[in-house]
């Protein structure tokens, strides 16, 4: 596979090798790959022994404390392009904390599940398409998980206040609230059956949900911001976003 130079989506230089970051302008703080291990109690079929790895992130992307003293934290996932039995691979589904969280796809293709949930038995559920390019917003208090859908690497950036902390509460519920499974060469959605009652997934016009917040659809985010930070004040603030 070739070496990847992610500039132009991503808004600096990070090349990708082989699932790996092998060179950035900027530097991160640490890096996590999550393994089969790490993924089995949120899988459709724990019991699957394979792929090896799901996918890594890349936590903390600064360069001379430029974001950081602007209150940005710059994350980065590389998702393997796999199937983990039938299920296509994911991230882990985490909790936003207080503040919203922006996804950009820089490389690749797939869907995101977003759901918030005050009980086993209510809650919303978003679903959207992703694509190089695509732009979407997890609110605060929603946890989301990312899955590949295609034959290659996706990577995605997640842009935040560094005030914002992710919560790992799902293994107890296997996951998210719905797996996204290949079945027939078509990709389906199944209920986790440990969640009662649930709605159906909803979609969200994210064109108007981004002209609203200010984001352009084709610019890198981090560059947007940096040039018109006044205009996504309600990224650094509490429970500044509902959709």
């Amino acid at each position: 596979m070739a070496r990847l130079d992610l500039r132009k989506t991503l808004g600096f230089s990070v090349q990708i090798d082989n699932g790996e970051v092998v060179d950035s302008e900027l530097s991160y703080v640490s890096s996590q790959s999550y393994a089969i291990k790490d993924m089995k109690s949120q899988l459709l079929n724990p019991d699957i022994t394979c792929p090896e790895i799901f996918y890594t992130r890349y936590l903390g992307f600064d360069k001379d404390s430029i974001y950081k003293e602007k209150g940005i934290k710059i994350n980065l996932m590389v998702v393997h392009p796999n199937l983990a039995g039938i299920e296509f691979v994911k991230t882990k589904g985490v909790r936003t904390s207080k503040f919203p969280k922006i996804i950009e796809v820089v490389q690749g293709a797939g869907t995101i599940i977003m759901q918030n949930f005050e009980s086993k038995y209510e809650g919303d559920i978003i679903t959207a398409p992703l694509r190089k390019d695509t732009k979407v917003v997890v609110p605060p208090d929603y946890a989301y998980s990312i899955a590949n859908t295609r034959t290659s690497m996706l990577v995605v950036s997640e842009i935040s206040s560094i005030k914002a902390n992710d919560i790992d509460e799902l293994d107890d519920m296997n996951g998210m609230s719905y797996y996204l499974i290949r079945k027939n060469a078509k990709q389906e959605i199944v209920r986790n059956p440990e969640y009662r009652m649930v709605s159906n997934p909803r979609k969200i016009k994210w064109e108007q949900v981004l002209s609203k917040l200010g984001v352009t659809l084709k610019t890198p985010i981090i560059k947007q911001i940096l040039r018109k930070y006044d205009k996504f004040e309600w990224l650094f603030e509490e429970n500044s976003f509902t959709i």
